[in-house]
């Protein structure tokens, strides 16, 4: 209580979706809501786009379907250029959420830890 940041751990079944819509609803401001990856967003964005149907309930994760960084296998002495496959559809919901938070107070980001990258 009182506190500007929050951090909501529990197991399974234990109304953590819950009790973060009821905080968001409660303090009316823009909210980033993490989740380990990219499957668990995609669940609690699902969840939170019910809980608030007027609400701007945004979607932002690493667009990369694939992704493997440049590396040197000694075993070999074979050098590995980068690889990447860029998911557009995710992309288009990353910009969408950065442009609901120029725009609009009532935004939820659902977001996989990889956004911090």
């Amino acid at each position: 209580q009182g506190s500007r940041h929050s951090v909501l751990k529990g197991a399974t079944g234990t109304g953590k979706t819950f009790v973060m819509g009821r905080l968001i609803q409660e303090v009316n401001r823009p909210t980033l809501v993490l989740a380990p990856n990219k499957v668990l967003a995609a669940q609690l964005y699902d969840e939170f786009k019910r809980f608030f149907p007027n609400n701007a309930v945004e979607y932002f994760v690493s667009y990369y379907d694939f992704y493997r960084p440049e590396s040197y296998k000694v075993v070999g002495d074979i050098f590995l250029d980068k690889m990447s496959n860029v998911n557009d559809d995710i992309d288009r919901l990353r910009h969408s959420a950065t442009r609901a938070l120029l725009e609009r107070r009532d935004v939820v980001v659902v977001a996989s830890v990889s956004c911090i990258y």
